[in-house]
């Protein structure tokens, strides 16, 4: 009878544990996570939205948003993203030579402009001359793509701003305008979706290298493999385009 009853408690545990891992199973299916650029971020919730309109799936989608570098340190430190949408080709290079990700894909080609609190203006060469007496906002160059063009473009147009600062992403570097503390801002156009105080100025392409973008598929979640699949499809790339991007 003991032998019985221990075996029926057994049978019991192995129910629970395989419906406990059932369940956990669906819950982690059911969700996609994000590491998004913060250039990019106004345009993913677009896609995000056009994307549960497509898809026949209840989805959570959690993005989280900042710099590529910053982003691409997370998840070579084993953070748990399904996507990593980089303002670059070279973090999603270094982590796929660390052996991280399984596809990746061009999915737009960002453009840089220069934006101002200053309405009496919009001449790029009096703005570029006026930055020896200004503050000058910039992504870090160092972890974000759009600083790295803005610091070079600085350098070859031989303009030293009175004071430069370092955004922590380029979405930062444009609320520092925002804010008033800075009187100049290299930022990407796509940011300008929203409503904003300024104006601001296309710098001319053939002033940077193309900042073309791309997106590192990172498991094999089958609702990340669906997303990814989307952003390549005409739909969503001419979302892309009307967005800020070439």
């Amino acid at each position: 009878m003991k032998s019985y009853i221990n075996s029926v408690k057994q049978l019991m545990l192995f129910l629970l544990t395989l419906l406990f891992f059932i369940s956990s199973s669906e819950a982690q299916s059911s969700k996609l996570t994000i590491a998004c650029a913060a250039n990019f971020r106004p345009t993913m919730n677009k896609l995000v939205s056009a994307f549960k309109q497509h898809s026949n799936h209840q989805i959570e989608i959690r993005i989280s948003t900042g710099s590529s570098g910053s982003l691409a340190t997370q998840i070579l430190h084993g953070a748990p993203y399904d996507l990593f949408f980089s303002a670059d080709t070279l973090f999603p290079q270094l982590l796929e030579q660390a052996g991280i990700g399984r596809e990746k894909y061009a999915y737009a080609s960002g453009e840089l402009v220069l934006y101002s609190l200053n309405k009496s203006q919009t001449e790029l060469s009096v703005w570029l001359n006026e930055m020896k007496d200004a503050t000058v906002a910039i992504a870090n160059p160092k972890l974000a793509p759009y600083g790295r063009t803005a610091a070079s473009i600085l350098q070859h147009q031989g303009v030293t701003p009175q004071r430069l600062v370092n955004g922590t992403s380029v979405l930062h570097a444009f609320q520092l305008v925002e804010n008033g503390h800075a009187q100049y801002a290299f930022i990407a156009k796509s940011l300008l979706q929203t409503t904003f105080s300024g104006q601001w100025i296309a710098i001319p392409t053939h002033w940077y290298e193309p900042i073309e973008q791309h997106a590192l598929l990172l498991t094999d979640n089958a609702h990340a493999n669906a997303f990814f699949d989307y952003v390549k499809s005409d739909a969503a790339q001419l979302l892309i385009s009307d967005s800020g991007y070439r």
